[in-house]
């Protein structure tokens, strides 16, 4: 009897607070019903952006124009010297201020997903040397040719100064490397206040580097941008042996460039003389794989018109005879 009195209160109690809360559960169901509208309305949103933004990334993967604009440059770092001995390329290791100065481009660049090159510690100098005495003596910038045999696109050159007030500037300077021509130039400056210690005068280096390489980053992404519409630039050294005459030679060389014209999606001719033609070939990346399928191409070109033969190949230099 106690027990079923016991259940009858709590059923009373509980029939008093239900209906007591009735309204509040109204308005509660209703704010409910509120609050996942709302919440499906943002994710029906997101659901259709990443919709779109799908469409979009296919787009770009299968458009060649995109996929070749975020593609980058090799890039070289090399300090801007007097000369083009060999020398001269070791103010790196041996000049701690020139270090500094490199290491602030290095950073700057890796932080933007470039590759970078570098001739500290490479054991390829020598073989530069030997493509300096191929292509033009030593007149030859060194810089140039070290690009080249490191397949990068694009080198920067890079000089500083100090004075004694701690007042550091950095001036770089990018070219491209199958031609040597200047893509752009910008210089930067730091304040040291007073603080001269080559410590301080190292990191203010760096730091002016590092300052100043946006403005040369837009120049080289520019012209990177629309050379890559041509394709891949590989420089062609061509030396000329064996006896012509004049218009014997002329109609050599016109054959030659036609012939490279018909297989590559673009040929520049930078100098044509007696003995050599120096050319730039703009080649198909999908179509040539690298240096050697370019070059086995000239072969083919130019087969009964000339004889032909392999002199010096690196990633970015065809240097040959014909005959």
């Amino acid at each position: 009897m106690k027990k079923l009195l016991l259940i009858l209160l709590v059923f009373v109690f509980a029939g008093t607070a239900f209906s007591s809360n009735s309204a509040s559960a109204n308005d509660t169901r209703k704010n409910a019903k509120q609050a996942y509208s709302e919440l499906e309305r943002p994710f029906k949103s997101t659901e259709k952006g990443s919709r779109n933004n799908s469409k979009l990334e296919y787009s770009k993967n299968k458009s060649p124009e995109s996929s070749t604009s975020i593609t980058k440059p090799i890039i070289m770092i090399l300090p801007a010297v007097k000369g083009t001995g060999a020398s001269s390329l070791q103010q790196i290791s041996d000049n701690p201020f020139a270090k500094a100065t490199m290491d602030g481009l290095s950073d700057y660049l890796a932080k933007g997903n470039y590759e970078i090159k570098s001739l500290e510690g490479s054991s390829e100098l020598e073989h530069i040397i030997q493509m300096q005495n191929d292509i033009a003596g030593n007149d030859e910038d060194l810089a140039y040719l070290a690009s080249l045999s490191l397949n990068a696109d694009i080198f920067i050159k890079f000089s500083g100064s100090m004075d004694s007030k701690g007042f550091v500037t950095v001036e770089l300077k990018a070219y491209e490397s199958t031609t040597a021509r200047q893509l752009g130039s910008q210089s930067s400056s730091i304040d040291s206040h007073g603080h001269t210690t080559a410590m301080d005068q190292q990191a203010n280096l760096k730091a002016a580097a590092k300052k100043a390489m946006p403005s040369i980053e837009k120049q080289i992404l520019a012209y990177w941008k629309e050379s890559q519409k041509n394709g891949t630039q590989y420089k062609v050294i061509i030396n000329i042996t064996g006896e012509y005459g004049d218009s014997e030679l002329e109609d050599l060389q016109d054959h030659v460039t036609d012939a490279l014209k018909k297989q590559f999606n673009k040929v520049k001719v930078n100098s044509i003389t007696s003995k050599t033609m120096d050319l730039v070939i703009y080649a198909d990346p999908a179509q040539y794989e690298d240096v050697n399928e370019v070059y086995r191409t000239i072969r083919q070109a130019t087969k009964g018109l000339v004889e032909t033969k392999k002199q010096n190949i690196t990633k970015k230099l065809i240097v040959m005879e014909m005959k």
